[in-house]
């Protein structure tokens, strides 16, 4: 950035002032494809602006391409009424642009103090906590909640680490947070908490908020605009107050959102073919995720797991798939005891389509014919015996 623009900036940091954000015909292609073309939207300082679309309509991109994630293909990106050249999330973070992801990044083993203070650009080599914990507490004693630092962030509640997630964004200096899908783990009321306390902080604290959602309900209540993407596109939004949950459906649809009632057939359910008893598992830290489950699922059915985000469904999935090993019970498909091996998924025709395939289902850097192929890998035409061709 130039010195005009940096003393500049430096002027809205000092005056505690909110800071706004605009994309300027940005486009971001990857390869042949086309994430986002052309799109011109505007954050208004101080503002709480919702960004709406499907899935793949380009909102992630976006927001990556503002925090230094995605360089550009082409367009501006203006923070603060200045246009700079964002490649690298540390640009973002010095021009007060702070990112909450939709899946926590707090180190589970470290208390809440340590998860607040260690990522820091300035800590000295030899930590004093004591000063630390002070200037912490300092900090957060101006703030609307507050949050218990000792507490290790393993044994937090979702609503409590997400508010631990948007402190420290704040603690390092942000002034621009944007929100990746922030109540996707958290209860109704969680949810209405958290928003209710970020939408106070544009008023009263000098704070300007980007939040990504689907969620028509929290838009219509908490937030002042929304801007709405498709396909790549931005395709419209305005001031909440003037728009109806209809109206942005439109937008983000591109057709009339027609609701058709619900009828349920007379349906006479089949014989079990998936059997659960008493299976549990453990999460990637060691501590039980699914303890004692079981249940049935017949031919014709459809289960549904209900429960907040993070209350084991991920993990009994993946022992489903294979990808997680039981610590205790049975697993039957078909009335034959069932262990998830390759071969028992193709055999019995069991498919998994995870809670976040590009990290669990897709190898990102191949195309997607060298995924698709990948399904087979150890069988022919691409295996001979036990080697890959």
């Amino acid at each position: 950035m130039n010195a005009a623009a940096a003393a500049a900036l430096e002027i809205v940091h000092n005056a505690n002032q909110p800071i706004g954000l605009e994309v300027l015909g940005l486009t971001k292609r990857f390869g042949d494809f086309t994430a986002l073309e052309d799109v011109t939207m505007t954050v208004a300082p101080g503002s709480f602006h919702a960004l709406l679309g499907e899935n793949g309509a380009g909102k992630s991109t976006l927001v990556k391409c503002a925090m230094g994630f995605h360089p550009m293909s082409s367009g501006s990106i203006l923070v603060g009424g200045h246009e700079y050249d964002i490649d690298n999330p540390q640009t973002a973070h010095a021009l007060g642009l702070g990112m909450v992801y939709q899946h926590f990044t707090l180190v589970p083993h470290m208390t809440v103090l340590e998860n607040l203070v260690l990522p820091r650009d300035d800590l000295p080599p030899v930590i004093d906590w004591a000063a630390e914990r002070a200037g912490v507490e300092e900090f957060i004693a101006d703030m609307p909640f507050q949050v218990p630092l000792g507490t290790r962030a393993r044994d937090l509640a979702a609503g409590e680490k997400q508010k631990v997630e948007i402190l420290k964004q704040l603690y390092l200096g942000c002034r621009f947070l944007i929100l990746d899908e922030p109540t996707s783990v958290l209860t109704p009321g969680e949810a209405d908490e958290v928003l209710g306390l970020i939408r106070d902080m544009t008023r009263n604290d000098g704070l300007t908020v980007l939040m990504i959602t689907h969620k028509f309900r929290e838009v219509m209540a908490f937030a002042d605009e929304v801007s709405v993407l498709r396909r790549g596109r931005y395709v419209g939004g305005g001031r909440t107050a003037d728009l109806t949950p209809d109206d942005m459906a439109r937008m983000m649809v591109g057709a009339e959102v027609v609701k058709e009632g619900m009828e349920r057939a007379a349906n006479e359910p089949g014989a079990v073919r998936l059997r659960l008893e008493g299976l549990s598992a453990e999460d990637d830290t060691g501590l039980p995720a699914v303890t004692g489950v079981s249940l049935s699922v017949r031919g014709g059915e459809i289960l549904g797991i209900a429960g907040v985000s993070g209350n084991g469904q991920k993990e009994l999935v993946q022992v489903l798939a294979g990808q997680r090993a039981p610590t205790g019970g049975a697993m039957e498909i078909h009335g034959t005891p069932y262990g998830a091996s390759r071969e028992e998924m193709r055999r019995h025709k069991v498919y998994c389509l995870p809670e976040e395939p590009l990290r669990n289902a897709c190898v990102p850097r191949m195309s997607v014919v060298e995924n698709l192929s990948f399904r087979t890998f150890d069988r022919p035409p691409q295996a001979l015996g036990n080697w890959w061709l």
